[in-house]
C-alpha cells in the first residue's frame, strides 16, 4: 500500500480519512487542531496530500488552500464546503 494513502478497510469518515492521510505522510501521529506544517507536513507532503485529496474526492487544491487551513479540523470543513451535495 502506498503510505500516502490511508486505511481503506472499513470505509471511514472523511475527517477521519484526512487524519490517517495526515498521519501517513507525515509519519507520525497528527492533531487534528494543531497546524500541520508545525507536525511535519514539508513542501513535498503538501503535494501528496493534495494528491489523495484529489483521488478521494475528485477536486483540486493548491498550496494556499492547504495554508489558509492548516488544520485538519480547518481542511476537513473546507473540503466539506466544496463538495457537491450527496457526494
Amino acid at each position: 500500500m502506498d503510505r500516502t494513502e490511508p486505511r481503506q478497510d472499513p470505509p471511514i469518515d472523511d475527517l477521519a480519512w484526512l487524519l490517517d492521510a495526515c498521519a501517513a505522510i507525515t509519519d507520525q501521529p497528527v492533531d487534528v487542531n494543531a497546524n500541520l506544517f508545525e507536525q511535519g507536513l514539508t513542501s513535498l507532503g503538501v503535494v501528496r496530500l493534495a494528491g489523495a485529496i484529489q483521488r478521494r474526492h475528485g477536486m483540486r487544491l493548491g498550496a494556499v488552500d492547504l495554508l489558509d487551513h492548516p488544520t485538519v479540523t480547518q481542511l476537513s470543513a473546507m473540503i466539506a464546503s466544496r463538495k457537491e451535495p450527496g457526494v
